[in-house]
């Protein structure tokens, strides 16, 4: 079984998110995985209505734990417009099965259409890729450390750099990038 990486080049990102330019719910199921760093099986209990709203709580299915997730402004109206595509209802779940919309897609579907993506640009990609990705992005866009572990539900700094792929090269460049004016 093969580790699961984050897609650390931008355009390799945007490759990604382009395999499906008429395809609305499986672009959105890329970018919802993206923008929120979900675990796979709470993406795809989301509803219409909270997601339109932009704000998500949840109970995670892995952990149990309680969790509120404030969803991006981009994400928001991306959502809306599929939904408005689609002529979802609020009660609606967000990625309906395409043959039973009563039911969300399954687990093993959004997973094929995960690694299609990956397939598409050469890159081996899957559920739990995308939310490494999240975290990676994050991370290199500012976002304090602390908040990620609590995000992911890691107890230590170590365990979330290690998850979100910081390698000595990273620190390595960051050692480089210090200047102290001496």
């Amino acid at each position: 079984m093969k580790v699961a990486k984050p897609i650390k080049d931008r355009t390799i990102l945007k490759e990604v998110l382009d395999v499906y330019p008429t395809n609305s719910r499986n672009q959105l199921l890329l970018l919802y995985c993206l923008n929120t760093g979900l675990r796979i099986s709470d993406v795809l209990t989301a509803k219409v209505g909270e997601s339109v709203l932009g704000k998500r709580e949840l109970t995670e299915q892995k952990t149990g734990k309680r969790k509120v997730i404030a969803l991006p402004d981009k994400l928001i109206q991306r959502i809306r417009i599929y939904v408005q595509q689609e002529r979802l209802e609020m009660d609606d779940w967000l990625f309906r099965a395409n043959n039973e919309p009563i039911h969300h897609i399954k687990r093993s579907r959004a997973d094929k259409i995960i690694r299609y993506a990956g397939d598409m640009v050469g890159i081996t990609l899957s559920a739990h890729s995308l939310r490494k990705t999240f975290g990676y992005w994050a991370y290199q866009n500012g976002t304090n450390l602390e908040y990620l572990m609590l995000i992911f539900n890691h107890a230590s700094a170590q365990t979330t750099l290690r998850y979100i792929g910081i390698e000595q090269e990273n620190i390595d460049e960051f050692y480089k990038s210090v200047d102290i004016g001496l």
